[in-house]
């Protein structure tokens, strides 16, 4: 089989099973959902949410640093709503998998993910994976409780990917709802421009790396094309 037949057949069956998550969305329909929480467990929780896969079959190389981009954004919009959620820090998480290399050969599974929540001592932990397909981009998330390893959540946003910040946030609504805490989101000033969102998680890998000048360097481009990063650049520990 030559090359363009392989490539043929791996990306086809990709598009078909993407869209059929995505069908139907449309951008004017993707809005931050404020989940309504009847009974807010006054219990604190402590959540740690792990870099996500990337699942994207084209521009791969390209859409990889939003692996650390995406749970930084998560973290922060959960830190910032205002409940009793006690979410660990992202450069604490990003030391124990430099520390054990945990996720180093590929996806973070159900066992991996456990065994990271207990090295980190939480209780409940986030994993999961994103696929960005032409103007598409999909993510998918677990919950998963770390003493039992069940599954407490299972979900799915798909939606624009020039509204990447507006599906973050609807994804961390779904995670403060599953795990029964309130969720007040601050106002977006934008949707979040995909490319921002890139330059935002190029400065988070830089900056783990150690290069805090070209960390500054890449968030300062992030919120020069979208102003609305700098109040996820405001929360990057480490950065001064």
């Amino acid at each position: 089989m030559n090359r363009l037949n392989i490539t043929v057949f791996i990306i086809i069956p990709a598009v078909i099973i993407f869209f059929a998550g995505c069908a139907g969305v449309k951008k004017e329909e993707i809005k931050v959902k404020e989940e309504p929480v009847s009974i807010v467990d006054q219990v604190p929780k402590t959540m740690a949410i792990l870099p996500f896969e990337n699942n994207s079959v084209t521009d791969r190389d390209k859409l990889e640093p939003f692996s650390k981009g995406l749970s930084g954004m998560l973290i922060t919009d959960l830190k910032n709503s205002g409940n009793s959620l006690k979410v660990i820090e992202r450069e604490k998480i990003q030391s124990l998998l430099k520390e054990v290399a945990l996720g180093q050969s590929g996806g973070v599974d159900q066992a991996t993910a456990v065994k990271a929540g207990k090295m980190l001592g939480a209780q409940s932990i986030v994993f999961g994976s994103y696929m960005v397909l032409g103007t598409k981009v999909r993510m998918d998330a677990r919950i998963i409780r770390v003493e039992t390893s069940e599954v407490i959540m299972a979900e799915s946003i798909t939606g624009d990917s020039d509204a990447i910040m507006i599906l973050a946030m609807d994804l961390a609504g779904k995670i403060a709802k599953s795990m029964k805490v309130s969720f007040n989101p601050a106002s977006l000033k934008s949707e979040g421009d995909i490319n921002a969102a890139l330059y935002f998680s190029k400065g988070l890998d830089a900056l783990d790396r150690g290069d805090r000048k070209e960390a500054k360097k890449l968030f300062l481009k992030s919120i020069e094309l979208d102003p609305a990063y700098k109040a996820q650049v405001d929360n990057v520990k480490g950065l001064n």
